[in-house]
């Protein structure tokens, strides 16, 4: 057993060697190329524009439950079409983990594209400053071409293929190929973090410049509690304009019921017959009735505005955004260290590999 270990030791350092005298050979040739390499990567790394990062921390805090009235309110709402649910048990909360889709919808992307920015030249919206950022420069023009080589030359294929007219659907959203690729800009700069277990919410924005990201940032958090707000008060705002319109309806009415009350009792202050008391009598109750509708609207009114106040969620900022001064990237070090590290790897695997795979060509060669 000792003499079959020994065995193997020996077989090992006898593959061992020769590989190790292969690379002491070719050592200038690894050499060279590590120094190659790490050139490459001091270039990349110099011409690397700095990094910013922004953020904004904040949980939402749960909604309060719903009024005693609240089955008053489900039965009038089924009567106008509208469904609240469960409503009389508190508004359901939506869960964080929907956040990022809310994030990833092209509304929240548009919007976003849309909203002001401040304090920079020449920029009015973050589309504008996607806009300016597709001017090339040396270091984008030799990196399009370069590592962004086969993508270029796949696009050239596409742009050969005629593109099919599209109609306008209704409710089917239409996007351009220019705000797609902002879109695609949004995704590299923005970033959602839900923390599931501590609760709260946390957006990231890494831009070349301080003021995109901690705009973006701030831009960002704003339009997704104004869609999560949205989505909550639906069903109640819905409600409440059902209510409002209805409001003035009965108002109108009850306006008119006082009118015709006070002309008929007007135009008969002297006349005193049994037909005239029966029409004032029921002019009286119509009246009473268009009062009686008129409150219950108005307490129904009251209930649903009470009702979407508690419908709409809080949210309590843990971290506000903060305009960053300092950079966040990129490692400059640890970039040139991946790129001589890359270049050992290739260098060492072309020495090793450069024989076996040419003795396995020629033995494909004999064979044929």
């Amino acid at each position: 057993m000792e003499f079959s270990n020994k065995n193997t030791m020996d077989q090992d350092s006898i593959d061992i060697i020769p590989l190790l005298s292969k690379l002491w050979q070719r050592k200038k040739f690894i050499l060279k190329t590590i120094v190659v390499f790490g050139f490459f990567g001091v270039f990349v790394a110099l011409f690397t524009p700095n990094q910013y990062t922004a953020s904004s921390m904040f949980t939402p805090i749960s909604s309060g439950q719903g009024s005693s009235g609240s089955s008053g309110l489900k039965g009038l709402a089924s009567l106008a079409g509208i469904n609240i649910g469960g409503m009389s048990q508190g508004s359901q909360e939506i869960s964080p983990m929907l956040y990022g889709k809310i994030v990833e919808s092209s509304d929240f992307r548009q919007k976003l594209l849309d909203t002001p920015l401040k304090n920079i030249a020449g920029v009015s919206n973050l589309r504008a400053y996607f806009s300016e950022s597709k001017t090339p420069t040396i270091f984008g023009k030799i990196k399009e071409y370069t590592f962004g080589l086969p993508a270029k030359i796949v696009d050239l294929f596409r742009g050969d293929m005629s593109k099919p007219s599209v109609d306008f659907l209704e409710g089917v959203t239409t996007i351009s190929q220019e705000d797609f690729e902002y879109f695609k800009a949004i995704d590299d700069l923005l970033t959602l973090s839900i923390n599931d277990k501590e609760g709260f919410i946390e957006i990231i924005a890494e831009s070349e410049n301080p003021q995109v990201a901690a705009q973006v940032a701030k831009n960002a958090e704003l339009l997704l509690q104004d869609q999560i707000i949205a989505i909550k008060t639906k069903s109640s705002l819905e409600l409440l304009h059902y209510l409002e319109e209805q409001y003035k309806d009965k108002k109108k009415l009850l306006n008119q019921a006082q009118d015709r009350l006070s002309n008929f009792k007007d135009r008969n202050l002297s006349i005193s017959t049994s037909s005239l008391s029966v029409n004032q009598t029921r002019f009286e109750s119509e009246l009473q009735t268009a009062t009686a509708v008129f409150q219950n609207v108005v307490t129904q009114l009251e209930q649903v505005k009470l009702q979407v106040t508690k419908d709409t969620p809080v949210f309590s900022i843990l971290k506000s955004v903060v305009l960053p001064n300092e950079k966040s990237g990129p490692k400059r070090s640890l970039m040139v260290g991946i790129w001589l590290f890359l270049g050992g790897v290739l260098s060492v695997g072309y020495v090793l590999a450069k024989e076996p795979v040419f003795e396995l060509v020629q033995q494909i060669k004999f064979q044929e």
